[in-house]
């Protein structure tokens, strides 16, 4: 199951060669992520280190967050050779970035071996973890990223959780929407499960529902419009642009950014 779950990436990074959708499809999500991503490591003070984005997919999301932080360098891994010679093609035409980023082929359940001992201060995961075939690969996942995080740094985990996924279709199912299954490839974190990993090694984490307004408004109310009009849903429309701007409330997206400290 894991090789072919490796070969969808691989296949998407074929078709998105250069295009933000190559890791999902609603791009908008994706500006979302990196809008938050910027504003968390603001409210922390950051100006300077090392960051690790683990399954960094095509380096979209990395680049956009290298240009904001200019006093960090960045590391991106991903397994899908496809993907990181897309990343390599996008750094390539940002000539002002390639002294503070790169990119190289490395698996997160061999994380440590991949990156040959090295620690950051930042470690990102964005929708990586949920690709894994196994809750016990998951946990052994958390366990090889926080070895790679220095103590006292900061591990981002942007992953999609199961109570998040019930509520929005608990709402669909309100207004006639059919449910939302979890795609054939992910495996979604239940909270409880997702922390007894993880405190072995950190804080409790801050969790923020940072998409669940999103989600509501594209999910359940621009796709209850288009049941009624009998119109597919479109990533491009411009609700979701709208839905972007919206002061995030309620826990109604599987999507959720946890921010965990590594004990010293």
């Amino acid at each position: 199951m894991q090789e072919k779950i490796k070969e969808y990436w691989q296949d998407r990074a074929k078709q998105h060669a250069a295009a933000p959708a190559a890791t999902t499809d609603d791009v908008y999500l994706r500006e979302l992520e990196i809008a938050t991503l910027r504003t968390t490591l603001g409210e922390h003070g950051l100006t300077s280190g090392t960051f690790l984005d683990v399954g960094c997919g095509d380096g979209y999301s990395t680049m956009q967050i290298a240009a904001a932080f200019p006093g960090f360098t960045f590391w991106g891994v991903d397994y899908s050779e496809n993907m990181i010679a897309n990343a390599k093609a996008r750094l390539n035409s940002h000539p002002e970035l390639s002294n503070r980023v790169k990119f190289s082929v490395g698996d997160v359940l061999s994380l440590c071996s991949a990156l040959e001992g090295t620690v950051f201060d930042i470690a990102l995961t964005d929708r990586c973890l949920i690709n894994l075939e196994t809750f016990a690969n998951q946990a052994s996942a958390l366990a090889q990223i926080a070895a790679c995080v220095k103590p006292k740094g900061l591990y981002i985990a942007i992953e999609n959780f199961a109570e998040g996924q019930d509520n929005l279709n608990q709402a669909r199912a309100a207004v006639g929407l059919p449910e939302i299954p979890v795609r054939w490839h992910n495996i979604y974190f239940k909270e409880e499960e997702f922390l007894s990993c993880v405190r072995e090694h950190f804080d409790l984490p801050v969790i923020k529902d940072f998409s669940s307004s999103y989600y509501f408004a594209t999910r359940v109310v621009y796709s209850k419009m288009c049941q009624m009009r009998g119109e597919a849903p479109d990533y491009k429309h411009e609700i979701h642009q709208l839905a972007v701007q919206l002061p995030w409330t309620g826990q109604f997206s599987p999507v959720r950014m946890a921010v965990l400290t590594k004990r010293a």
